[in-house]
């Protein structure tokens, strides 16, 4: 294991390895991407078939929107056929909450009808004119027991050694990216992924956070380099993290070098785009910088880790990125307040003893008003997670930057 963790240290020089193809705008002269989670629309009953699915993307045919993120992992489960991780839901008995048993039973009717999820929307955005992005969502298991045991893959069953530890080693849910094995069962969905017709894969890192802990590589590389314990230091000295962000950014370029096998293979580009938190990133190991500086990323939406409505400064991501031809996108988050149900309340809503518990989200003024703020910071457009405002998907690309402040 320490052979592999230190051969995945040895870093080729920052400089591009790759040209970044970031897609271009539709409709409109800013560049809209759109995100659907692969779960919530099988949980509501909104996608039982594959048609549904194919109805679904033909919404933005006339949109702004240029490319549709397909979100292919829950937890660490998948929702199309796959060999390298299970389907949601599988071997699941007993469900926290109605929702739940809807969207495995109906995942699990679609792949036995022969019905490949990911396919079917790559191939009705192609229909349309839009890119399809596979996002994966980074380190989402879960540890309550009624999630986990719908979302939380076979894999992380059988290696509770590879969970990301604490500073005293307490065990945390997420597997850490610091044990080979863990990167590679995440790169085997991926290949899985690019195997279909897809034009990119999303790598989405505030689905969630953290991504390393104080693992024995980890923590086994850093005494061997610098002499040194990193439990005893501060959790935010630049050499542990620094140490943490190269392995993130080589499990990069492996990702990129995939796609570059695929595309090859298609004889055309296959993207990448990532994630991050505008805050955290670089202590959560996402080293934007050298990202770009090394052209593995198409495309980087900078996003928080919260609720909708946060506003920051883009421009210092403007800057880092310009000359990378790589797209930078304000993400938006487009829930403000609320919460996903709770296993306790479906139980009441179910006995009508509750009703649906309310969720503020981000009106089109609100959306309108916001882009044209991020296009004055040079933003090339707007990313929409938990945003199913299609007047917005009309009208973002076109919204012009807002005046300079007097």
């Amino acid at each position: 294991m320490r052979a592999l963790f230190f051969s995945l240290l040895a870093l080729t020089p920052l400089t591009a390895l790759h040209s970044a193809e970031a897609p271009k705008p539709r409709n409109g002269d800013k560049l809209l991407i759109a995100y659907d989670d692969g779960f919530s629309p099988f949980y509501s009953g909104r996608y039982k078939t594959a048609a549904d699915l194919r109805k679904q993307m033909q919404l933005f045919k006339d949109t702004q929107v240029a490319v549709m993120e397909w979100c292919i992992t829950s937890g660490s489960r998948v929702n199309f056929p796959a060999k390298t991780a299970e389907l949601v839901g599988t071997a699941v008995q007993e469900y926290g909450r109605r929702g739940d048993q809807l969207a495995a039973e109906t995942l699990r009717q679609l792949a036995a009808e022969g019905s490949d999820t990911l396919q079917v929307v790559a191939s009705a955005c192609r229909e349309i004119g839009i890119q399809c992005y596979a996002s994966m969502r980074m380190n989402g298991d879960y540890s309550a027991p009624e999630l986990s045991s719908l979302f939380n893959s076979d894999f992380w069953r059988a290696h509770p050694e590879f969970r990301i530890l604490g500073p005293k080693g307490e065990v945390r849910t997420p597997m850490s990216y610091a044990f080979p094995e863990v990167r590679a069962f995440r790169l085997g969905i991926l290949r899985e992924a690019a195997e279909r017709e897809i034009d990119g894969i999303d790598l989405d890192f505030l689905r969630h956070p953290p991504f390393f802990g104080y693992e024995e590589p980890l923590v086994k590389a850093f005494q061997d380099k610098y002499g040194l314990d990193p439990r005893t230091l501060p959790a935010d000295d630049s050499r542990w993290l620094q140490l943490r962000a190269e392995v993130m950014t080589n499990f990069l370029r492996e990702i990129r070098k995939m796609l570059d096998v695929a595309g090859e293979k298609k004889h055309r580009h296959i993207g990448l785009a990532a994630r991050v938190d505008w805050r955290d990133h670089r202590a959560l190991g996402c080293d934007v910088e050298a990202w770009l500086k090394a052209g593995l990323l198409d495309y980087v939406v900078i996003a928080q880790h919260t609720l909708g409505g946060y506003e920051f400064d883009l421009a210092p991501f403007v800057e880092m990125a310009r000359g990378s031809g790589c797209a930078v996108l304000f993400g938006e988050e487009g829930i403000t307040s609320g919460h996903d149900t709770t296993a306790a309340e479906d139980k009441l809503i179910a006995a009508g003893k509750m009703v649906e518990p309310p969720r503020g989200v981000l009106s089109l003024q609100q959306l309108q008003t916001r882009a044209a703020r991020w296009y004055a910071a040079g933003a090339d457009g707007v990313h929409l997670f938990n945003v199913g405002n299609i007047p917005a998907m009309k009208s973002l690309g076109t919204v012009q930057p807002a005046p300079p402040k007097p």
